[in-house]
């Protein structure tokens, strides 16, 4: 194949199927609306909820037909053969979802799907971080280390991405920004398969939020959409962790300091999650029961409307992945440490002095109190 032929193939591809995956979600979410009303397959609101009345769910069995669109037509970018397992990955968290929307599966059963969805990603070696090429003085990782500490993190993104899942447009827009940068990423890297998949998350999202910013015809997109959107961009985090140094000479950042961009990539899921988990083990309740501590009803309870809070939120994010990417280019491991775990404190702690939840009252008045005792000492 030559140059021009090349060049016009990967174009077809990298440009016609997200553009067929836009308009093809524009057409089926309506669809998809339409029959969960049909069939009563709606979220109610209740003491969490930041909506009114019922709304229709299974948005996210639209982002389940783009991906396997995508997954059969750029099958002849995928060099490394990992197509088949990254559709039963997709499928059986999809499922997962599926079931929990229609009745609400127990966690444990829950997260032991979601450990076999993983658990398929695990055996390709394109999603093995074997090497952290320096970050922290660490270089090589035994393999047994490599997958159960992937598995872990791979598991906690995609919950975090599930809980994040509260108003309309959060997920939505959060995912897009991470899949924007990560579209960058792997062009410049020329690794098309992934930009493939990366595109297409982003047109079936701008889709989704067409409808999920509606008010006539609105519709969310449920564990169905929030796990499979979770586990896709875990995925395409995991690839571009696991390529080696020598991949990342088009870039003009120290490959040491990847992990420290993604995760700036990631910050408002990571934020979020870090902080209600740990908010819940100080009151000593189950990491798995609801709550508003969420940083979307923080903002939310401040007088924000959904698409207010969403794009504030999403602004957010963008503004720790851009910081963090000149970041890295400037300074050193430890400072660029610094400077984004001073972002994390920095946003724990406003978040912290903002939340007007009820639990978070008592445990600021628990604090003051314990200050003044101590000072009157």
């Amino acid at each position: 194949m030559n140059i021009e032929n090349l060049n016009l193939f990967l174009l077809t591809r990298l440009v016609l199927l997200p553009i067929l995956v836009f308009f093809g979600s524009l057409l089926l979410i309506p669809k998809i609306r339409n029959l969960s009303i049909k069939l009563n397959f709606s979220e109610a609101s209740n003491n969490r909820s930041s909506h009114q009345g019922k709304v229709a769910s299974f948005g996210g069995v639209a982002f389940f037909l783009s991906y396997i669109f995508v997954l059969f037509f750029a099958e002849t970018l995928d060099t490394s053969h990992v197509s088949l397992t990254l559709l039963t990955s997709v499928t059986i968290m999809f499922f997962t979802g599926l079931l929990d929307d229609m009745s609400d599966l127990s966690p444990k059963v829950k997260f032991f799907a979601q450990i076999i969805a993983v658990s398929f990603l695990m055996t390709e070696p394109d999603f093995r971080l074997l090497s952290l090429h320096g970050f922290m003085g660490i270089y090589e990782i035994p393999l047994y280390i490599s997958v159960f500490g992937s598995m872990f993190f791979l598991l906690g993104l995609i919950n975090a991405f599930n809980l994040i899942d509260g108003i309309d447009g959060l997920t939505g827009i959060t995912g897009i920004i991470v899949a924007s940068f990560y579209s960058y990423m792997f062009y410049e890297l020329g690794y098309y398969y992934y930009l493939t998949i990366s595109l297409a998350t982003i047109a079936t999202l701008l889709a989704f939020l067409r409808f999920n910013f509606s008010r006539k015809r609105k519709i969310f997109m449920g564990d169905t959409g929030s796990l499979v959107i979770g586990l896709v961009l875990g995925l395409l985090t995991f690839k571009l962790l696991a390529l080696n140094t020598g991949a990342y000479a088009s870039l003009s950042f120290n490959r040491q300091q990847l992990p420290l961009f993604l995760i700036g990539v990631l910050f408002v899921p990571l934020l979020d999650t870090l902080r209600v988990m740990s908010l819940r083990a100080l009151r000593g309740v189950s990491m798995f029961k609801p709550d508003r501590n969420h940083i979307h009803h923080i903002i939310i309870d401040y007088g924000l409307s959904h698409r207010r809070a969403s794009f504030f939120i999403g602004l957010l994010n963008l503004i720790v992945a851009l910081i963090m990417f000149f970041v890295i280019q400037t300074f050193n491991n430890l400072d660029s440490l610094l400077i984004l775990g001073s972002i994390f404190f920095i946003a724990i702690m406003l978040l912290f002095l903002m939340n007007k939840n009820h639990s978070a009252i008592r445990m600021k008045l628990k604090i003051k109190k314990f200050v003044l005792t101590f000072l009157s000492l």
